[in-house]
């Protein structure tokens, strides 16, 4: 046994599981255990005004600290520490759902002070920020207001702050400022990170310090009179935890058939060279992966071709000291699946346009398609399609060209109802039961103020509903307003929605039960956005579900009620486009469809459509993918009558022939009575063809013809 391993195991036989950090120049450490005291043994107790006892990221009830982002705070005199000179470290864990500007650490004499100071930030470029369009996901300044230098900035906001819990460590080495987040350092995206001199004034920390108050939860906050190692950062990020597994998440749900690439992280001073991964199916007993058990072997991709409906969960164990485990806990197998229909479509990339199921047709409306039709880039066409491959073009609306508009079904006719800001921030009302023949209602709604776009709208309870918005001007005010119409003509507004005001959040999605759901949405002048979950009956009585669903805040995404569950497609989050596929039966509990194979994109065209999930179009884009329940319950119910398909005899001994009118190239799957695939085979489909069963046991199989054209389903027997 090598020196390292007699090491790891003389460290592993004396974990501690509360203390585990490095000890020489602490000069203040709060883990808020049931209180705010010192637990250094310098006696810098904290005092907290106001402030609550939470669950810590160990799941430990009690041992972190809340704050309500209105009064709460904390103020942490960490004697002979202040001002800061020399090299230092301020180490702290916070986690948040809030995207406004908010204040985590600050050093300084009053709340305005860009004197003498020394402020962490999340998603601000300034102490004094009230309204920027460009800002970070944290952000770091000292002895000024950071807009002229003396700052480091990271990445831009909605990144991390999906309620997760989150790693943060400032150090200075000599005279260069650093950040590191969950072990990674920020790029610097300025010059002016190094400084020398003295660092705030001589008073007091401040967790939480006005103007901008923190919402979320903080734990573990520690003060060091020097900068920490690289090895002692990771010793304090790995704290009760020396192994990190990164992925699989207990969130992702896989296609049948796809790889999960298992990654993972860990302190080689606290683990030995030599692992076990393991996994288990339906919770049953573990099985030893065929990993080469050695811990820097990663990822490791493991296939999944088990049934969907079947839950996984990987573990990864210490061979040298097995308690030392960490789990992905559990993910499934997805019972959905996307597929392209076709990859271009016979009009220009466009987004923001309407999608809608309407009259046996999928309508598409409108749209933003750059550089044509100038000069708002906008348009008001109109096209139509029954299977998403063959469209037609009905022609041009007379409603002013727009996107990210109110689509809607209602009361046997489609609707408009205003539009984006390059249109102008129109509140005007159109209705066709046809698509080509459009009567306008309204100019303009009465006492739609103040003037806002790409609001929400939804039609349930026989009313049109018209909420959120997003304004011309830089104010907050009005976005939550809810308005209703039986009619699209007489409007009532409502008493103002408790979520926070916004827009953007693409189509509607209404469950079963004639339940509206709110799910995120942002607003485009501050580029603030949001992760909640709010559902509502009447659309005045608004109760949140979810304060931070696991998918990061985000806007212009698509939101969709489909095979009984909400779902959350694409938008932009962290600024930039997603692909990702979010899916919920009941808004607490998420998964994401992993690997979707369609291009990231925001403002995409999606809804539901012959018992498939439609989505086509999105910024740049013009392609066109379904989502399907897989299953074999599910695939029965879609025959398509229009095949003119037959299969005989039926049931058999195993030997089925293909009738058909057709001769085209297809493939044909056989699923059991567990929707797994039994039997597959590409090529020509023709009258006349044998599909051969006769080794497959007796029962009852599905068989599933797809001719590229058409999808045929039939239960087969075979006796």
């Amino acid at each position: 046994m090598n020196k390292r391993f007699c090491a790891v195991i003389m460290l592993a036989s004396c974990l501690d599981l509360h203390a585990q950090i490095p000890q020489t120049g602490l000069k203040a450490y709060y883990t808020f255990d049931g209180n705010t005291n010192d637990s250094s043994g310098m006696g810098n107790n904290a005092i907290a005004g106001g402030c609550s006892f939470v669950e810590d990221r160990f799941g430990q009830p009690g041992a972190a600290l809340s704050f309500n982002g209105t009064t709460d705070s904390l103020v942490m005199p960490v004697g002979g520490f202040t001002p800061i000179t020399g090299d230092f470290t301020i180490s702290f864990w916070a986690k948040t759902s809030s995207p406004e500007a908010m204040s985590l650490i600050s050093l300084k004499d009053f709340p305005d002070d860009t004197t003498q100071n020394f402020e962490f930030q999340f998603n601000s470029t300034s102490s004094l920020q009230v309204v920027l369009e460009s800002y970070y996901s944290s952000f770091t300044c000292w002895n000024g207001s950071g807009w002229s230098g003396n700052y480091l900035s990271e990445g831009a906001s909605g990144r991390y702050y999906n309620g997760k819990w989150q790693h943060y460590l400032i150090r200075r080495v000599a005279d260069t400022m650093q950040v590191w987040h969950n072990l990674y350092i920020t790029t610097p995206s300025n010059s002016d990170y190094y400084y020398s001199g003295p660092l705030g004034g001589a008073g007091a920390f401040v967790a939480s310090a006005l103007p901008h108050r923190f919402e979320g939860a903080m734990d573990d906050i520690a003060f060091y009179d020097h900068a920490l190692s690289d090895s002692e950062m990771k010793m304090i990020y790995f704290n009760r935890k020396p192994f990190e597994i990164t992925s699989p998440k207990s969130t992702d749900a896989y296609v049948q058939g796809d790889t999960a690439a298992v990654w993972w992280r860990w302190n080689e001073m606290a683990v030995s060279d030599s692992v076990l991964l393991e996994y288990r199916l339906n919770g049953g007993s573990w099985q030893l992966t065929n990993q080469n058990q050695l811990v820097d072997w990663t990822p490791f991709y493991f296939p999944l071709n088990y049934p969907p409906g079947t839950t996984v969960e990987m573990r990864l164990t210490d061979k040298l000291n097995p308690a030392i485990t960490a789990s992905t806990g559990t993910f499934r197998i997805s019972e959905y699946a996307w597929e392209n229909v076709t990859p271009a479509l016979p009009f220009t990339s466009r987004d923001g346009s309407g999608l809608l199921n309407f009259d046996g047709k999928m309508w598409l409306l409108g749209g933003w398609d750059p550089p044509f039709h100038p000069p708002n880039y906008t348009h008001s066409e109109v096209w139509n399609s029954t299977d998403g491959i063959t469209w037609n073009f009905i022609g041009n609306a007379p409603w002013q060209g727009r996107h990210c508009s109110g689509w809607l079904v209602h009361d046997s006719a489609m609707w408009v109802i205003g539009g984006d800001p390059q249109s102008g921030y129109l509140r005007d009302v159109w209705k066709s039961s046809d698509g080509m023949n459009w009567t306008q209602l309204l100019d303009s709604i009465p006492g739609f103020n103040p003037l806002r776009s790409m609001h929400m709208t939804a039609s349930f309870n026989g009313n049109i509903y018209n909420f959120g918005g997003t304004s011309n001007l830089y104010v907050h005010e009005g976005l939550n307003q809810v308005w209703k119409s039986p009619d699209g003509i007489n409007w009532t507004q409502l008493p103002d929605a408790p979520w926070k005001g916004r827009s953007m959040a693409l189509n509607s999605c209404v469950d079963d039960n004639d339940t509206l759901w709110l799910l995120g949405g942002g607003r485009l002048w501050d580029r603030r956005c949001y992760n909640d979950v709010w559902k509502t009956g009447d659309g005045i009585n608004w109760e949140m579900v979810n304060a931070a669903a696991p998918w990061q805040s985000r806007y212009w995404h698509n939101v969709a009620w489909f095979d009984h569950k909400m779902w959350v497609l694409c938008g932009i989050s962290d600024q930039t486009n997603s692909a990702e596929t979010w899916y919920s039966s009941d808004g607490k509990e998420w998964y994401e469809l992993k690997n979707p194979k369609y291009a990231d994109r925001h403002a995409a065209s999606a809804t539901v459509f012959n018992n498939s999930l439609w989505l086509m179009c999105g910024i740049a884009s013009n392609d066109v993918w379904r989502l399907r329940n897989t299953t074999a319950s599910n695939i029965a119910e879609e025959v398509n009558s229009r095949s003119g398909l037959n299969i005989f005899p039926n049931p058999s001994i195993g030997s089925f022939t293909l009738e058909t009118g057709f001769m085209r190239s297809g493939t044909i799957e056989v699923y059991n009575a567990l929707g797994e695939k039994v039997y597959s085979e590409g090529g020509l489909l023709y009258s006349g063809k044998i599909i051969n069963l006769k080794n497959h046991e007796r029962g009852v199989y599905l068989i599933k013809i797809d001719d590229g054209a058409t999808v045929t389903c039939r239960k087969l027997v075979i006796e």
